[in-house]
């Protein structure tokens, strides 16, 4: 019988900080945290993790306003206000969920805010259009099942009247359905389809008389001369040309109204050219769309059995702060304001949905029409306010969940901990004083910094310690160039080497690093490190290590300059650079090359943070390993071959030493 596993606290505690500090902290070179995602945008989708109570009560009423346009079939406006940061993007993502607007039954219609206030209209009319054709314009979406649903409406009035089918059959041209040339499809053929919702019906319809019946039977403004076109053009999604060379049908009613060229496409396809570049045309195919869904014609579309619901257009415009803020005057306020009246008062099932600053809402709030005004929703609930401490706390422990739903040992692990132990690795006082009384955004901004310094001062062991440092220098690599990275490289080695000068003496044979000072070679900067034996007097060696930059031929004459006149048994220079020099280059025999990469930098920045905390590695005992680290990650590098080279020279000077006492003896 299998042991079950251990979830004890303290366990699963260690697991998870683990976890935390490496695995997934510095996942495929992502030194994100759970807290990394503050500003929410239409590009990301922050708000499937966030905690759902977060403002619950401000979504719970612009959710009763969605019904009350539903209930009411009047438009609304409703203003979300708060300061920067509160979380008022955050909300309208989650309205922009599929699932949710699913379940609310509304479109959501909204775009970027890189547009001019002159551009509304067209702007709009193409984000209803993207609304309407999701998830792909060549898959099934809304629009096509809305047109789908009123061509098959409309076949089934005319099979209520057999003069106005006959009217609307199309002659046979070839065999189909056992239709034979000259022949028109039989009513009951016809019947069948439809009841099968067959879209093959409509190839045995004439289109154009087929759309002027639609176009009489089912829009509100039968005589709009582009309500009329446009719903033709809607209707050649239930005709598509019979072979589509390049572009398909689908694509060319898109671009249609996108207002694209269509190379005299429709011309001769309907019989007339229009587009949407006329007065007031774009403001006629916006209503033409809301129309389609508007609760009087879902109405008369649906028969028991087949039922179409309406669907609301929530209309969202983000005043997102900073450089993509939505208009820089009050008078295109102004003209933005004049355009959501024109909306809601010409049509029933709109939503207007919109955001600002506390700031600006108290500015342009006395400026508004009265009607403007009136249509707004007066409701303290949609004035976001900054969260509550346990608002604060709650937030912290979705975004740790979240960060390990892809783990379920790890998801097990947090759920066993005790709940004051959710908010890794602080407290939940902690939490709440390092959120404080801010806005979302900065609370999590907090959040994100202190994070990533708790886990990179927190010691668990040293090979996770190691790594952690380790894989985020290599992260800082990627927005530096090796020679920036490894410009301070003297003052590290400096740093590393001056607190290791007794446990390097043992590793290398008794000889000691006694001495570090700054020294220069003609503006080039050296370290002068003296090596000695401390056992016999005289056996001193001086290194000068100089790191070199991109030209390194010249700086090597000026750091043989400090070899001039010295001994030879005593002195030499290391160089080192980032790149490997050269094989072949002329250097007097005391001078030696290592190379200092990126990735030896790295290390190196590693093994200064466990260096760091060898009091605490002392504490639990973990010491031993550290220090085993260090040492080999030394010995790995040009330190170690340095180190190597002071010994066997110290010891050099050490067999004269010893020489000349026997000598004397």
């Amino acid at each position: 019988m299998s042991t079950p596993p251990d979830t004890s606290p303290e366990l699963c505690r260690l697991s998870l900080l683990r976890e935390f500090k490496l695995r997934r902290l510095h996942r495929s070179g992502d030194t994100s945290s759970p807290f990394a995602d503050r500003i929410v945008t239409a590009h990301n989708d922050r708000g499937l993790i966030d905690l759902c109570e977060l403002h619950g009560e401000v979504r719970d009423a612009i959710a009763q306003q969605i019904e009350g346009v539903h209930t009411n079939r009047r438009s609304q406006v409703v203003l979300l206000s708060g300061d920067a940061g509160t979380g008022k993007s955050h909300i309208l993502r989650y309205f922009a969920q599929p699932a949710v607007a699913e379940q609310q039954g509304y479109v959501c219609v909204g775009g970027s805010n890189d547009w001019k206030v002159n551009e509304f209209q067209p702007c709009l009319l193409d984000w209803m259009i993207t609304a309407l054709t999701l998830p792909a314009p060549s898959e099934d979406h809304t629009l096509l099942e809305r047109v789908r649903a009123i061509g098959f409406r409309a076949v089934e009035q005319l099979l209520e009247n057999r003069t106005a089918l006959k009217r609307c059959t199309a002659k046979g041209r070839r065999r189909f359905f056992g239709l034979l040339s000259g022949q028109r499809a039989s009513y009951e053929t016809i019947q069948q389809l439809t009841h099968e919702r067959d879209p093959a019906v409509f190839r045995l319809l004439d289109f154009t008389k087929f759309g002027e019946e639609v176009c009489t039977r089912f829009l509100a403004e039968s005589s709009n001369p582009v309500h009329r076109y446009a719903m033709r053009v809607l209707l050649t999604y239930l005709f598509p040309d019979a072979v589509e060379m390049g572009m398909g049908t689908r694509d060319r009613v898109l671009n249609w109204f996108r207002r694209r060229p269509d190379d005299g496409y429709w011309l001769k396809r309907l019989g007339v050219s229009d587009d949407l570049d006329r007065r007031y045309a774009v403001a006629d195919a916006i209503r033409l769309l809301v129309h389609l869904f508007s609760p009087d014609l879902s109405h008369r579309l649906s028969v028991p059995g087949d039922e179409h619901r309406s669907l609301v257009f929530l209309l969202v415009f983000d005043q997102a702060e900073g450089r993509d803020e939505l208009f820089d005057s009050l008078e295109d306020w102004n003209r933005f304001f004049a355009h959501l009246s024109e909306l809601y008062n010409t049509l029933p099932n709109v939503l207007v949905l919109f955001t600002m600053t506390l700031h600006l809402r108290n500015e342009l709030h006395p400026r508004m029409e009265r009607q403007f005004k009136d249509r707004i929703r007066k409701d303290e609930r949609f004035v976001l306010r900054q969260p509550a401490p346990v608002e604060i706390q709650s937030l912290y422990r979705a975004r740790l969940a979240a960060w390990l739903a892809d783990d379920p040992i790890q998801q097990e692990h947090f759920a066993a901990l005790p709940a004051d132990e959710q908010y890794l690795p602080f407290g939940p006082e902690q939490v709440v004083e390092i959120g404080g009384t801010q806005s979302l955004r900065a609370a999590l901004e907090q959040f994100d910094l202190r994070f990533k310094e708790a886990l990179e001062a927190l010691v668990i062991e040293p090979g996770y310690d190691f790594e952690y440092v380790l894989q985020e220098q290599q992260a800082l690599i990627q927005s530096q160039s090796e020679w920036d990275y490894t410009a301070d490289h003297l003052d590290e080695v400096w740093e590393l080497l001056e607190p290791l000068v007794e446990l390097l003496a043992v590793e290398y044979g008794g000889v000691q690093l006694i001495k570090i000072e700054d020294d220069a070679a003609d503006n080039v900067r050296v370290l002068k490190l003296t090596f000695e034996d401390p056992a016999f007097s005289g056996t001193w060696v001086c290194v000068y290590l100089a790191r070199f930059a991109s030209q390194y031929k010249a700086q090597i004459q000026k750091c043989a300059e400090l070899l001039r006149g010295k001994q030879t048994a005593r002195y030499s220079v290391w160089m080192v650079r980032a790149r490997e020099m050269d094989a072949e280059f002329p250097k007097p025999d005391q001078m030696f090359g290592g190379l200092i990469d990126t990735d030896t930098e790295a290390r190196l920045w590693a093994v200064k943070h466990l260096l760091d905390k060898r009091a605490e590695y002392e504490t639990n005992r973990t010491w031993p390993d550290a220090w085993k680290l260090i040492r080999d990650e030394i010995g790995k590098s040009y330190l170690g071959a340095m180190f190597a080279h002071a010994r066997d020279r110290v010891n050099a000077k050490k067999a004269s030493v010893l020489s000349d006492e026997s000598v004397a003896t």
